[in-house]
């Protein structure tokens, strides 16, 4: 990692950690400490990381880590962030850029442009008079908000055609502009400015050629899984019983804006589906809102919009919907109308909500109507959340047979699921007839499970050595000789642990007969001092 990338993540870390977490008061301090030349050392070491000492009332020594910034640390007194990290971070820009940039750097992270910024690097008698946007201010609506956040910003995700570090600084500069309001409208604000920036990543890839489109995705969508944990948050700390007027007008903005987002049938970077489902799932606390919402939703599915919004995104919002009222048949009527691949992220945690509740009668409901469609798939991404269900259901409601059911009509796909599930509650029969009908053969099996069913339930594990040590003598060479008799040591031990050594003779002694014209076998069986 370079050190000029290194400077970027360092600036993008601090800044979120700043406006998540900081103060405007501790960032001047260590501007100014900065400023004062305090700062003796700020040099890149490995791991992301930046070292600094600054000479304060005594010499502290600072570690920014630019990869996990909670890591972070410095010898004085203080908890947590302090001038002196604020400082070395300013002194590590300064030593790489320039001064500007660390100038650039703090005046972004208190929500305000630095003179250099705006007049760049002109002569002084050729600079420009520039005519700036002031921003809208507190008394604003959400779409007077947007409008000039376009405006002094929507050209950003031009410059991230390869990462969306250019965003960083942009987010924490639109949060920092709200940074003394009340907490209610700073919250909607905030939100706001998220689903701005992420707006920006969606035109970003854009310009991202169809070859390395994928990889682009992944990336920006890691990159951004901050900005949209932290939007989630701020729903979840919404009180729409408690709102004022102007908080719910600016709350009305921002999902009418991200419905907008989710009804576009086209590819999208983000889930903006989930994000608008997390909004009703929080607003649904106001019911008068829920009504209206449901209500609105409804009349543009049964109306000729339907095709050109997005018609899974519509059934999927209105059937989650009716499942936060306890309309479940009417939520699984929606849901069928959905793509099953789509939707069942939303599904999966209702029928965990309703196994929660204990409504078990709901719960059967859900996993009949699930299990339809899982059948007809069957992969790796639809039967595990499924057969996980499965488990949970049936800790709580062994006397239930269906899930117990559903888990073996899934196999082979649910072999491990069911494997590890049986082997925990100790059933230890089911589980080793489980693996007959697999094929599994000793070895294949972990060596902890064998030990344990060894010790338990020996007499639950002779079919499976019995199997494995036929399979091994129809290899019909030497070697396969050798691992069947390496295999009836094991079965015999298992003989003798359940005291049965008389059933043991009987086999091992028929097992002589049926295969005496083998004679490479029965040599190995005489090595092996299995017979004498």
């Amino acid at each position: 990692m370079s050190e000029m990338r290194l400077s970027e993540k360092l600036e993008a870390a601090l800044a979120q950690q700043l406006n998540d977490h900081g103060s405007i008061a501790v960032m001047k301090r260590g501007w100014q400490y900065y400023l004062d030349g305090h700062v003796n050392s700020a040099n890149a070491g490995g791991h992301d990381n930046v070292y600094g000492v600054v000479q304060g009332s005594d010499l502290y020594a600072v570690i920014l880590d630019a990869g996990q910034f909670r890591y972070s640390s410095c010898t004085c007194p203080v908890n947590g962030f302090c001038k002196h990290m604020a400082a070395v971070y300013f002194q590590y820009s300064q030593q790489e850029v320039g001064h500007e940039q660390a100038e650039r750097a703090y005046f972004r992270l208190l929500g305000l442009k630095s003179a250099s910024t705006l007049l760049g690097n002109q002569p002084e008698r050729e600079r420009p008079v520039i005519e700036t946007l002031h921003p809208p201010g507190e008394l604003a609506s959400a779409a007077e908000w947007l409008e000039w956040m376009e405006a002094e910003h929507g050209d950003v995700w031009r410059k991230c055609r390869h990462s969306l570090h250019a965003l960083q600084p942009v987010l924490s500069s639109l949060k920092g502009l709200s940074r003394d309001w009340e907490k209610p409208l700073q919250r909607l604000h905030w939100s706001t400015a998220i689903v701005f920036v992420l707006e920006q990543a969606e035109h970003a890839i854009t310009t991202v050629d169809s070859f390395s489109r994928y990889y682009h995705e992944m990336s920006f969508i890691r990159m951004a899984e901050p900005w949209v944990e932290h939007l989630n948050t701020l729903v979840s700390e919404l009180t729409p019983e408690a709102m004022e007027p102007s908080e719910a007008a600016w709350t009305e903005a921002i999902v009418a804006h991200v419905k907008r987002r989710a009804s576009n049938a086209e590819q999208q970077l983000f889930d903006w589906g989930y994000m608008y489902l997390a909004l009703c799932e929080k607003l649904s606390e106001s019911r008068s809102w829920y009504e209206s919402e449901l209500n609105s939703l409804l009349k543009l599915a049964g109306s000729e919009e339907e095709d050109s919004a997005n018609s899974a995104f519509l059934h999927t919002a209105i059937g989650m919907m009716y499942f936060l009222d306890m309309q479940d048949m009417l939520a699984i009527k929606h849901f069928a109308m959905t793509s099953f691949e789509r939707s069942q992220r939303v599904m999966y945690p209702c029928a965990a909500q309703r196994m929660e509740e204990e409504k078990w009668e709901l719960v059967e409901l859900w996993m009949s109507f699930l299990f339809e469609r899982v059948y007809k798939v069957k992969n790796g991404r639809t039967v595990g959340p499924f057969v996980t269900l499965c488990r949970r259901a049936d800790l709580d409601r062994p006397d239930l047979t269906i899930w117990t059911d559903y888990m073996t009509q899934l196999l082979p796909h649910s072999y491990s699921e069911l494997s590890d599930h049986w082997l925990d509650q100790k059933r230890y029969d089911e589980w080793a007839d489980l693996q007959l009908l697999i094929g599994s053969r000793p070895e294949d099996v972990g060596a902890p499970a064998l030990r344990e069913i060894a010790k338990q339930a020996p007499r639950a594990l002779m079919p499976l050595y019995h199997q494995s040590v036929e399979s091994w003598i129809q290899t019909r060479n030497r070697q396969g000789y050798r691992m069947a008799v390496k295999q009836l040591k094991k079965l015999e031990r298992l003989y003798k642990t359940d005291k049965d050594a008389p059933r043991w003779e009987q086999y091992i002694a028929a097992l002589v007969h049926k295969h005496q014209r083998l004679r490479a076998f029965q040599e190995e069986l005489w090595k092996g001092k299995i017979v004498t």
